[in-house]
């Protein structure tokens, strides 16, 4: 089908504004309006419409039965930043200019008059789906947490297609949601009631009020509005009469003062409550364009960036808002990437429709550019969905393949195989038909599309200089006299790593700084103590260990208490070589010295952590001694 063809299958006025030419024209009818949602952090079943029980989100489930509610639907990534390029560009993380979540600027920003902070820009002149709509004759708002580039960088949201901006410009401020400022249009807007440490004025709300005003002020023109919620990223933070409804529903764990980003006292009640709150936010913006008489002629799109996360207190096992999937947000496991999508048409979406359509973030652009009756880029990775929304599935163009990279974690989805590839190891293999949990990995089984897949983690994707596969790829990261080399290393066994996310126990011996082992913490928290048992190759003559902290800016279970052990056997350790603590949270090379041991294994025991965190992070292992 042409676009001539499936434009007529929008209605004789769309075609007609098509065939006029550009907006504007005096027998043009109006292009339609798209409003697009997104909730950041939120899961897969954080919503009623897809399994909740225990959070109340009303209004987007009258979405979903006003609608087409998606079952196999992705982000673009399972972090922030990344996520939104894709959505912008339609340009999966293969290709995308923004890889990671990388901070530039400033380490205080969020501080009115320190330095301005904020993340990877975009690059001048990059195509956005805002910029195409703008051009088109558009207005153009965005409205919450922009990451894609400091204020009059080239990732400045009005230079990337927006006509107005208010919210956050860097995605490390919205780690409050009662900043002392937003910005407005390039320029930074006090919010006085909130100095000091005060919480006064909650940013969301402000937010959500920005973006009715914006839709009331274009109404009479086609309007794109971007509305990238913050709601329920950390910290945990909702007003009292939000929480109210939640508060002594359930026990809460132990209060830990608001240290790190647990800011509420009750963070389940608090959790629960800020996805309430959006979901309010969502029916008055329905409710909005009911009033004005927009429904029928606006495209309304809610989703959320990436899957859900345990941080700061949120408890993503209590609510089981992963659902069934494998991993949560960070991890390209299906629990990081898959994700609520839910369109909503009237006169055009069949009402209470589920759709198994595979999708993805990069999508949207070329779905608004069909949409708006415009040429679709031919150098994008997205394929409209506009079929599958007007019920024209067998219109739809299926992609080949979805891909995703992050940190050394890549997949790819391809029909009903999903590859997993994790710092270059071994491929897995799943079929999501059977196994959506990613449980039973099949690669043994399957090696012509091993195979296949193998060929496809190399070819699909370019090579970024600012955002490498591997990042900080370094074989030498710790004190180099004496050290044991580690060519022959590797691990024997763990009693807990974090699968969800790759941060496995190879890491501590992989040479590279900027990866690191950590303890299972997100589906279930193992007790202390944890151990790694690991295998040099041969025996040596060893006085010594080396333990480097994680190093980025967290202390999140660095090691506190330890005992180290060496013998000739890795089943039959003996008595530990050295038993201590380290102190202080500095991100420096500790070293310890024990007498002269011989052995071919070495194993250590993380008896506690700093924080009393059950959990234990290693960036890298070493052994000091001799041949």
């Amino acid at each position: 089908m042409n676009r001539r063809q499936f434009l007529q299958t929008l209605g004789a006025g769309l075609a007609a504004a098509t065939v006029a030419g550009r907006f504007g024209d005096a027998a043009a009818p109006k292009k339609p309006n798209i409003v697009y949602i997104l909730a950041d952090d939120l899961g897969y079943a954080d919503l009623g419409c897809y399994g909740q029980t225990k959070i109340k989100t009303p209004h987007i489930d009258r979405l979903a039965a006003e609608g087409m509610k998606f079952t196999q639907h992705y982000s673009g990534s399972p972090v922030c930043a990344p996520c939104r390029c894709t959505l912008m560009t339609g340009l999966h993380t293969g290709h995308a200019q923004v890889r990671n979540n990388v901070q530039v600027g400033g380490d205080a920003g969020w501080v009115l008059g320190a330095t301005v902070t904020g993340q990877w820009p975009l690059e001048e002149g990059t195509q956005t789906v805002a910029r195409i709509l703008q051009e088109a004759g558009y207005a153009t708002g965005a409205f919450g947490k922009w990451g894609l580039g400091i204020v009059d960088s080239t990732g400045d949201p009005q230079k990337q297609g927006f006509d107005h901006f208010y919210g956050y410009i860097c995605q490390r401020q919205a780690h409050t949601f009662y900043p002392n400022h937003l910005w407005r249009d390039g320029k930074i807007e006090r919010i006085a009631e909130n100095e000091f440490g005060r919480e006064a004025v909650y940013s969301h709300d402000l937010i959500a009020a920005e973006a009715l005003k914006f839709i009331r002020k274009y109404k009479d023109r086609p309007f794109f509005c971007y509305v990238p919620f913050t709601i329920p990223h950390v910290a945990l933070q909702a007003p009292e009469d939000s929480v109210a409804e939640y508060k002594g529903l359930w026990p809460d764990p132990p209060y830990d003062g608001g240290r790190g980003y647990v800011a509420h006292p009750t963070p389940r009640a608090a959790y629960a409550a800020m996805v309430s709150r959006m979901d309010r936010s969502v029916g008055e913006i329905a409710a909005l364009l009911k009033e004005l008489g927009l429904e029928e002629n606006t495209l309304v799109i809610f989703t959320s960036d990436n899957g859900p996360t345990n941080a700061g207190g949120a408890d993503s096992g209590f609510f089981e808002n992963a659902g069934p999937l494998r991993g949560l947000k960070g991890s390209v496991y299906e629990g990081g990437i898959r994700v609520p999508y839910i369109a909503r048409w009237p006169g055009k979406i069949k009402q209470a429709t589920t759709n198994d359509h595979v999708s993805a973030c990069w999508d949207f652009l070329p779905t608004c550019t069909d949409l708006a009756g415009l040429p679709t880029p031919s150098d994008i990775d997205g394929v409209s969905m506009l079929p599958t929304l007007l019920g024209l599935q067998d219109k739809q163009k299926r992609h080949d393949y979805l891909y995703w990279e992050l940190n050394g974690q890549q997949a790819i989805r391809m029909g009903e195989w999903k590859a997993v590839r994790i710092k270059m190891g071994k491929i897995e293999l799943y079929n999501l038909a059977e196994d959506i949990a990613e449980k039973n990995n099949v690669a043994d089984k399957h090696p012509d599309i091993v195979l296949r897949m193998g060929k496809m983690f190399e070819t699909v994707r370019t090579e970024s200089e600012v955002f490498p596969l591997m990042p900080g790829r370094q074989k030498i990261t710790l004190s180099t006299f004496k050290a044991i080399p580690k060519d022959d290393w590797k691990v024997v066994r763990v009693d807990s790593e974090s699968l969800s996310n790759g941060k496995l126990a190879a890491c501590a011996i992989d040479g590279d700084i900027s990866t690191w082992w950590h303890t299972e913490w997100q589906d279930a928290k193992p007790a202390h103590p944890h151990e790694i048992v690991v295998d040099m190759g041969r025996s040596y003559r060893l006085e010594g260990f080396r333990y480097l902290p994680r190093t980025d800016s967290g202390t999140n279970g660095m090691i506190k208490e330890y005992a180290f052990y060496v013998a000739d056997d890795a089943d039959r350790f003996g008595e530990p070589v050295a038993k201590g603590r380290f102190t202080g949270s500095a991100k420096t090379e500790r070293e310890v010295a024990f007498a002269p041991t011989a052995g071919r294994y070495f194993k250590l025991r993380a008896l506690s952590a700093l924080g009393g965190e059950p959990y234990t992070s290693v960036a890298e292992l070493g052994v000091v001694g001799e041949g």
